[in-house]
């Protein structure tokens, strides 16, 4: 009976106090001012060596916190110190940016934050940077190509985390097993580009080219550019014809087509390589060009140590005393030929001027040349037979040196220019009465050995016959009024006869 009424009063306060106990806890145990949860995310923007980590305050109590801070470490724990990083505690939200980091290695993180009662951790996140590998390499652009050379250039796209220890470019012949390689100065910073000159190609031939970089996790080899060489030339930029032959290059081109810019320095490598006299020998020899597709600019050194390009304009002596060179292509764009462009080149048989020539003057001592020749798109001027005359075929404009046998004047011919006969080889000339006007030294050194005049020219210009050496007669028309200093000087004249009553004035 006894053991009963206890065992109710047990159980009667168990049931008091199960009921009292909610209050008093609701009441009385709640903090007034709880600690924040700190929580953490995986890390993001993972690269060899950076990393972000954000975080943020998960509850009431944010504005209570004192410091924040993100420590991490390498996962090992055997090499590394450990990374702190601060935020600001009035945030609600943080951004850890981590750097100098370790490729390939594993890190350990976790946000510390502290209030004035209490230090407060967030959960651990573990992330691993990315390892280093072997440099990356774009593939091969070409730049200026020839027959015996080639410019390319390509880029490390990612030297792989390492210093790069060697670059370059493979250039093997196709059918050898045999190649060889170009290095690149590899001290940094390296450039955005790597640029080569490849020399020392042979003409007609196809060759592979590959480019390589390295670091010391492995070589890397970009993809192979296959390139045949041509009697082409392409240049992309100007004053760089002459790095597409190397030294020690010995070769005879018969042909060579250039395209793209060309400068002072490349006009002077040309000239060397089609004999032009007081330039070393290239070892290259070249006796046709073709410049359709080339552009005169401004710039670079002197084509011939005293003369400089002026864009569209081939200059004075530009081309002179080139010895070997045969046939010659005037670029599309010129719209100048200065005086003695061509001047004694000996060999110079054709020579095609440019489309868009305005002006055209002759050169001297072109002793084989046998044909000027000049595109029908041209608007000023006409080739005839192989002699320049002007759009209307008005006046004679360039008669060749090397031109030889009768020559007749076409009926429309009314004036003969400047110098057009000088140094040719005609012995004698038939000038119809349709001319009217001959300018000063027109048949100057020439090999005329007698001439007649028609009666309506009234000016003998000035050295009209100068240096015609084997000229003996000539016969002036009843027309001329003045004869000019030197007409007739350095000549064996030996007869001068005039249709006129009254001698001309001197």
């Amino acid at each position: 009976m006894t053991h009963t009424v206890i065992k109710h009063c047990i159980l009667t306060l168990v049931m008091l106090m199960s009921a009292l106990l909610p209050t008093a806890c609701s009441e009385h145990s709640r903090p007034d001012n709880p600690e924040p949860t700190i929580l953490i995310s995986e890390a993001t923007g993972i690269t060899r060596t950076e990393a972000t980590v954000t975080g943020a305050i998960d509850g009431p109590g944010g504005n209570l916190l004192t410091y924040v801070t993100l420590h991490c470490a390498e996962t090992s724990g055997d090499s590394g110190e450990a990374v702190t990083v601060e935020a600001n505690p009035l945030h609600h939200a943080f951004e850890f940016h981590l750097s100098d980091l370790r490729p390939g290695m594993s890190y350990t993180c976790h946000i510390e934050a502290g209030t004035s009662t209490a230090t407060l951790r967030s959960d651990a996140i573990t992330f691993t940077t990315i390892p280093n590998d072997p440099p990356s390499v774009s593939a091969i652009t070409p730049l200026s190509t020839g027959p015996l050379g080639i410019m390319v250039r390509f880029r490390i796209t990612d030297d792989g985390g390492e210093e790069i220890l060697e670059a370059g470019c493979e250039i093997k012949e196709q059918g050898n097993i045999e190649s060889r390689r170009i290095y690149a100065t590899t001290t940094a910073p390296l450039p955005e580009y790597l640029e080569f000159s490849i020399t020392g190609l042979t003409p007609a031939t196809s060759y592979s080219i590959t480019p390589f970089a390295s670091n010391v996790w492995g070589e890397t080899r970009g993809e192979t550019m296959e390139y045949t060489t041509t009697e082409s030339i392409l240049l992309t930029e100007p004053g760089v014809l002459q790095a597409l032959f190397g030294k020690g290059d010995a070769a005879t081109l018969d042909r060579l087509v250039i395209a793209g810019p060309m400068n002072g320095d490349d006009f002077r490598t040309l000239r060397a390589m089609t004999g032009a006299g007081g330039t070393s020998d290239p070892g290259i020899r070249v006796s046709d060009i073709d410049l359709s597709d080339a552009v005169i600019t401004e710039g670079g050194g002197s084509y011939d140590g005293q003369r400089f390009t002026t864009s569209d304009r081939v200059s004075t002596g530009m081309f002179a005393d080139c010895r070997h060179l045969r046939n010659a292509v005037m670029p599309r764009s010129a719209t100048a030929i200065e005086r003695d462009a061509f001047a004694r080149c000996s060999s110079l048989k054709t020579l095609r001027l440019p489309d868009s020539a305005e002006t055209v003057m002759p050169s001297a001592d072109c002793r084989a040349l046998e044909a000027i020749e000049i595109s029908l798109v041209n608007r000023c001027f006409i080739s005839s037979d192989g002699v320049l005359l002007d759009g209307n075929a008005s006046q004679i404009i360039w008669f060749p040196c090397g031109k030889t046998g009768k020559y007749t004047f076409p009926t429309t011919i009314s004036s003969i220019r400047e110098n057009a006969f000088a140094g040719t080889s005609i012995t004698s000339l038939f000038i119809p009465p349709s001319v009217t006007s001959i300018s000063r030294g027109a048949f100057a050194g020439s090999a005329l050995k007698e001439i007649q005049l028609p009666d309506n020219i009234t000016n003998i210009a000035e050295g009209m016959f100068q240096n015609c050496a084997t000229l003996n007669s000539v016969c002036l028309g009843s027309g001329v009024e003045y004869v000019g200093a030197y007409a007739c000087d350095g000549t064996d004249l030996t007869d001068g006869y005039i249709r006129g009553e009254d001698p001309p004035c001197a």
